[in-house]
């Protein structure tokens, strides 16, 4: 139970944190929308962005981070101070030697990683010439973040969380001051932004050097760099990279497809997945950052009974959380689009492009968040065999799904694959999580609790569409929608949290006795 608690309040801080990297991230794309629109520099910005995006968490916050936390938390458990200071000199040393050719190597073959990855920007165009310009000025921000995700791991390992958690808004408040101080005295403005995108790649490396140095873990230079640890962390990593990035790799070759849609499909691609990726970090990645640690070392003690409670605990409150999210995304779309992006470049095509993508995302939200809870469970398991198997099937079932929905559906049948083919990597997972620990991860409770929180958002997302139906979003001023949006969110939380308690959730008694005090009487 203090484990859980531990792993609550763990999920609050990196939560809290990142509900502020998101409304930056908010800021950030509202004031591009306005500036850019869906306009082919702003295509070009956001194919060259995925780019260095991806191999972030190929290598960086993905197979590096989630590697590299089991091993350093068992090598310290077994092996001593001195022999995870091996580990981490050793391993720090190889991302910097490895990443630094990895992004000179993109800067030279930025054509040809361009064409790969946007087959249908015809090479010789000036929306090609651009994003390949675009992608040499990012390929170094790879090399910033997976420096900065190995400070993340090694913070989080000892316990840690708030500053690696703050860390990403300042790639936000990078990119919002470039874009309005320094896009409007360039030739091309587009450039600012990957200024903005390299500048906040250095601040967050730097914004982990004093509490790394305050714990005496802050990585240096070595010759040495093979150790046991850095091992078992190299041999994790390449099937851990598929592993954690199916849904990255999914949404890259859903940018490669777009690029023969319309014009604005990346864009409308790009916001609509932003829109799903707030609850996602809030919740998602924060609750699955805050369990690694404690499901590595209950893994590495041989708790076994403690390691499956933990991880249904997860899951539980991945539907609690997970499913009126997805639900409220999906009845809000238009007004949320309108309320962030509409004015400007951005007029009401777009919102509705973009809403349409939004809800064909919001589908696997839930699913999203399950497949980071049971790939943090197999990687504290230091096993990445079954999370690959699983990402490899999910992609191939993305790649058919996005042929055969991009017809009828356009850029909303790519964000629906990808929603089916995280449903398939949640389940593999599953199932495979039974088999390896010999207990089933879904009891009659947990079931019986899924589906309160299920119905109770069913009841949610009907008046929150009977109240957004009765305002012309498009065609009222910026303070009503924001008002209009703000009281439809206010509602829905109320009715869903008073429907979850009437109905006995363990989710909504959690909560209420968290902010009650009732917790702090028991």
């Amino acid at each position: 139970m203090t484990e859980r608690k531990g792993i609550i309040r763990a999920a609050g801080v990196v939560g809290g944190a990142t509900v502020l990297s998101r409304v930056l991230g908010l800021v950030r794309d509202a004031v591009m929308a306005f500036l850019f629109g869906a306009t082919p520099a702003a295509d070009a910005f956001f194919v060259a962005f995925r780019i260095p995006n991806l191999m972030r968490q190929l290598f960086g916050e993905g197979a590096l981070a989630s590697s590299f936390v089991p091993v350093y938390t068992d090598v310290l458990e077994h092996g001593g101070e001195e022999e995870a200071r091996r580990l981490t000199d050793g391993l720090f040393t190889m991302v910097l030697l490895l990443l630094a050719a990895i992004s000179l190597a993109g800067i030279l073959l930025a054509p040809l990683v361009v064409r790969c990855i946007a087959f249908g920007f015809e090479p010789g165009s000036d929306i090609f010439h651009l994003t390949v310009l675009l992608t040499r000025w990012m390929f170094p921000y790879t090399l910033l973040i997976c420096v900065a995700a190995l400070g993340m791991g090694l913070l989080n390992a000892n316990r840690h969380f708030l500053i690696p958690a703050l860390a990403p808004a300042l790639l936000n408040i990078c990119i919002i001051g470039f874009a309005l101080g320094i896009s409007p005295k360039v030739e091309r403005p587009i450039l600012a932004l990957a200024w903005g995108v390299l500048v906040g790649g250095v601040l967050q490396v730097l914004i982990q050097w004093y509490p790394l140095r305050q714990r005496r873990v802050l990585p240096r230079l070595t010759a040495s760099l093979i150790s046991p640890g850095t091992k078992r962390v190299l041999v994790m990593m390449v099937p851990a990279a598929l592993g954690v990035a199916v849904y990255q790799v999914n949404m890259l070759v859903d940018t490669l497809l777009a690029s023969f849609l319309p014009r604005g499909s990346i864009t409308y691609l790009w916001y609509g997945n932003r829109m799903v990726q707030f609850p996602l970090g809030v919740f998602g990645i924060a609750l699955a950052t805050a369990a690694l640690p404690t499901l590595s070392r209950q893994f590495s003690e041989g708790r076994r009974e403690d390691f499956t409670g933990t991880v249904s605990f997860a899951l539980s409150l991945t539907a609690f959380i997970g499913l009126p999210a997805a639900l409220g995304l999906m009845v809000l779309k238009e007004p949320i689009m309108a309320t962030l992006f509409a004015r400007g470049a951005f007029g009401g095509a777009e919102v509705d492009g973009a809403a349409k993508a939004m809800m064909f995302y919001s589908l696997g939200l839930p699913f999203f968040i399950g497949v980071k809870i049971f790939g943090r469970a197999f990687y504290a398991m230091e096993n990445t065999r079954i999370p690959f198997a699983a990402a490899t099937a999910s992609m191939v079932t993305n790649v058919i799904l996005n042929l055969l929905l991009m017809g009828p559906l356009l850029h909303g049948g790519l964000a629906l694959a990808t929603s089916l083919s995280s449903f398939l990597n949640f389940a593999i997972l599953a199932v495979a999580f039974t088999g390896r620990t010999g207990t089933p991860w879904l009891s009659a409770e947990m079931m019986k609790d899924a589906g309160k929180s299920l119905l109770s958002a069913l009841i949610m997302s009907a008046v929150v569409l009977f109240a957004a139906t009765r305002m012309s979003w498009l065609e009222t001023g910026t303070g009503s929608r924001i008002a209009g949006l703000v009281g439809c969110m206010a509602l829905g939380i109320i009715v869903y949290s008073g429907s979850a308690l009437v109905m006995g959730s363990s989710g909504a008694a959690a909560v209420r006795d968290r902010f009650s005090g009732r917790e702090k009487l028991k």
